[in-house]
């Protein structure tokens, strides 16, 4: 019997080894623990021994650098604290339907019902995940996900329903003076009270939705129907929030888009603030509002007592900066591998992103940058001057305006390798300058750390009929170039034209298909050294780039012409200023 007993011991110990082991397909961190709801495999090829049937369950068992999968299902509440490093994943299908109570005791929040709460945690990752609140309405208050005095991200989820009988927040990031930091990408938070409350805390909403905020009781502003609140409301001082809001959308709320107080900080472009039934945004005693470059529902802009021609159900207060704002729709587009925003209608432009969660593209109504350090003409204007040039009386042709910026922002630019910005424009819009001319036309790049236009790395030109346009300049952006995919974040491009500095022979270009050519190099020695000297020389000069832009217009697009020339003409030329050249030279040059 003794020896039956100790059999049956060192089973039973065997037995829960494999259960406490087999939960991680790797026993050492960084592991990836596993969750499918109960506690079955999925279609991935988990076993069933290997896969928790609670996200709380591996949320406990994860330490620092692990990731924990969540396969598709309805899952329970789950709380983070005093973890570093841990991302929760969900599969599409994931969703979280039930609140546990939690203590946040900040501002006018005590204790709550939540889904997700992550307390004196850093950089905790939640991804995936919906959370939707509906089973929790008859709760006094109820809070989707919080961030308690922690840092982290989150990403690609939906958060819903959250409406409890006193209270209701989507998302809320709550600290003291410097201890949550958090970003959101990609989140959708719908109905509920308040959609993020920023208390004390750093956040950066990019590509987000936050829209549907209604009234059910409450508490000060937040049971009115607001889409973001920034700072506690109606309270003391409690610190100020450090927000930046870039391209996403604050619509349809009940009350106020925006709410910020409390001396906070607020960095809004590129968003969608439409359809708030007061307010877009209200500054009610926080610092000026940087609110520049949104759409607020119509070309007229938001209504404001300077604006008294805006859009009368989304106005602004004082102490908010809108002008200039969009004056067409921004595209906001989700992408995968190898596909397309196409923001030719809000932008003339397309944006080809090898792989990203959301790009916004934008057009301005004006140049958003200052000054640029080169020379700004008309297309009209450079057209004669071009063709009229004199070096000895007229400034260099620099770059000149298009009269075209756009704004490209990218989020999630860890995941992308290559980003092509595509800026389409018609003939007319150029002036109807010559096909010769456009192929000199670049695309500039604001460089705010230095205030200065910048032409892009990776840049040219596309010239022919494509889409109903005549050409299309464009950059190719990576995270080596320059720009790199980090400066995506709100980075304002324009259309330029850079004829050379000092006009060549526009014949010989377009027979040797490039400025750059050897031969050509004679033909600028003898201009410079033998013609421009002299009056008669430089008359000819001037004559010739008057005349022959349109010549060499055509001729760059034949081929058979373009032989004919060069061969007929150009090289015979060549051929003649080379065997005199020195013969030339001693006559040009001084003594």
């Amino acid at each position: 019997m003794k020896k039956i007993s100790s059999i049956i011991l060192a089973l039973v110990l065997v037995a829960g080894l494999g259960a406490v082991t087999a939960v991680s397909t790797v026993s050492a961190s960084p592991a990836t623990w596993y969750v499918v709801e109960g506690g079955a495999g999925d279609e991935t090829g988990v076993s069933w021994a290997s896969a928790f049937a609670d996200i709380q369950d591996a949320v406990e068992a994860a330490s620092d650098g692990d990731t924990i999968e969540v396969a598709a299902g309805n899952y329970g509440a789950f709380s983070v604290i005093g973890k570093s490093n841990i991302s929760i994943i969900g599969a599409e299908g994931a969703t979280v339907t039930a609140g546990d109570w939690v203590s946040i005791n900040r501002g006018p929040i005590g204790d709550a019902w939540s889904m997700a709460a992550v307390k004196d945690s850093q950089n905790i990752n939640i991804q995936g995940i919906d959370f939707d609140g509906t089973a929790l309405s008859k709760e006094e208050v109820v809070v989707g996900i919080a961030y308690v005095d922690s840092t982290g991200r989150i990403a690609n989820l939906t958060v819903e329903n959250t409406m409890g009988a006193e209270l209701g927040v989507g998302v809320a990031i709550i600290g003291h003076a410097g201890t949550s930091s958090v970003n959101l990408v990609d989140v959708t938070v719908r109905k509920s009270m308040a959609g993020v409350i920023i208390w004390g805390a750093e956040a950066n909403l990019d590509g987000c939705t936050i829209t549907e905020m209604r009234p059910n009781g409450g508490f000060d502003i937040m049971g009115s129907g607001v889409g973001v609140v920034i700072g506690i409301p109606g309270a003391a001082y409690h610190g100020p929030s450090t927000v930046k809001v870039k391209g996403s959308t604050i619509s349809d709320n009940n009350d106020i888009g925006v709410y910020v107080c409390d001396g906070s900080f607020v960095e809004a472009h590129f968003n969608r603030i439409v359809g708030n039934a007061a307010l877009g945004v209200l500054n009610d005693g926080g610092q000026s509002v940087d609110a520049l470059y949104n759409w607020w529902g119509g070309a007229a802009g938001p209504l404001h007592p300077s604006n008294p021609a805006g859009v009368g159900n989304n106005a602004v207060s004082d102490n908010v900066d809108f002008q200039p704002w969009l004056w067409k729709e921004s595209k906001t587009e989700t992408v995968v591998e190898d596909k397309v925003v196409d923001a030719l209608f809000e932008a003339d432009t397309e944006v080809w992103v090898t792989f990203a969660p959301t790009a916004t593209v934008a057009a301005y109504t004006e140049n958003p940058g200052g000054d640029p350090d080169f020379e700004v003409l008309s297309p009209v204007t450079v057209v004669v001057t071009e063709y009229a040039y004199n070096p000895e009386k007229d400034a260099p042709l620099q770059f000149v305006t298009l009269g075209k910026h756009i704004d490209v922002f990218a989020s999630g630019t860890k995941e992308v390798s290559e980003i092509e910005i595509r800026l389409y424009y018609r003939d007319d819009d150029v002036g109807n300058v010559s096909r010769t001319i456009q192929q000199y036309f670049r695309l500039l790049w604001w460089d705010g750390s230095e205030s200065e236009w910048k032409q892009c790395e990776e840049t040219d030109v596309t010239i022919g009929t494509i889409k109903g346009y005549d050409g299309y300049i464009w950059a190719r952006i990576t995270a080596d170039t320059t720009p790199s995919l980090r400066e995506l974040e709100g980075t304002p491009f324009g259309g330029y034209g850079g004829p050379p500095p000092i006009p060549v022979c526009f014949i010989a270009t377009a027979v040797y298909g490039t400025d750059t050519a050897e031969e050509i190099d004679i033909l600028r020695e003898f201009r410079d050294v033998i013609l421009l000297p002299n009056s008669l020389g430089a008359g000819f000069v001037s004559l010739y780039h008057r005349t022959s832009p349109p010549i060499a217009d055509l001729i760059s697009r034949h081929e058979v012409l373009r032989t004919a020339v060069r061969v007929g003409l150009v090289d015979p030329i060549v051929a003649v200023l080379e065997r005199s050249q020195d013969l030339w030279l001693a006559r040009g040059s001084p003594g």
